[in-house]
């Protein structure tokens, strides 16, 4: 073969090969990253606040822990004073407390976490504490060396004879 027929035949190819060369790829179908992120939603859990299923309220937020297969739950105490897990499935905030995909059925039927704490004692609000009754500002002082009022006689008691003086 000459030189000129390679030549040739390596423009040729070229030629055929042009079009697919001058196409162009396509973008990626995926979200930007920034995109992502902006997607998925942002919760803000406190201790005390209300949890709630899809049909009525489970207990009172206390944390959050991962099982035994690596996921999260949240840890919620129910009105009986237990400390239950219950998955983020579902997982919304709504008018200020926590509202997952758990029904309360499940919850109560859902055992314990063995060694929570307990519940802890409700704190006392020394403005609501019962107070001592307040003093009689008429009463008059006593004296705390002076004996004893005696009481008199019930009148349904008869009453002692008289005694006469020797």
């Amino acid at each position: 073969m000459t030189i000129k027929t390679v030549l040739l035949a390596s423009a040729a190819a070229f030629m055929f090969a042009a079009p697919a060369l001058a196409q162009e790829t396509p973008a990626p179908t995926a979200p930007a990253p920034a995109a992502a992120a902006s997607s998925q939603q942002s919760l803000s859990l406190n201790p005390g606040m209300t949890v709630s299923g899809p049909d009525g309220e489970l207990g009172k937020l206390e944390g959050v822990r991962n099982n035994a297969e690596g996921k999260q739950e949240l840890t919620v105490r129910g009105a009986d004073g237990q400390l239950r897990a219950v998955p983020l499935s579902g997982i919304r905030q709504e008018n200020g407390g926590v509202v997952v995909a758990y029904t309360k059925a499940e919850y109560d039927a859902a055992a314990a976490i063995a060694g929570a704490p307990p519940a802890p004692a409700p704190a006392v609000d020394p403005a609501a504490a019962p107070t001592a009754p307040a003093a009689d500002p008429m009463a008059q002082p006593t004296d705390p060396s002076a004996p004893p009022p005696t009481t008199a006689p019930d009148a349904a008691e008869p009453a002692p004879a008289p005694t006469e003086p020797n």
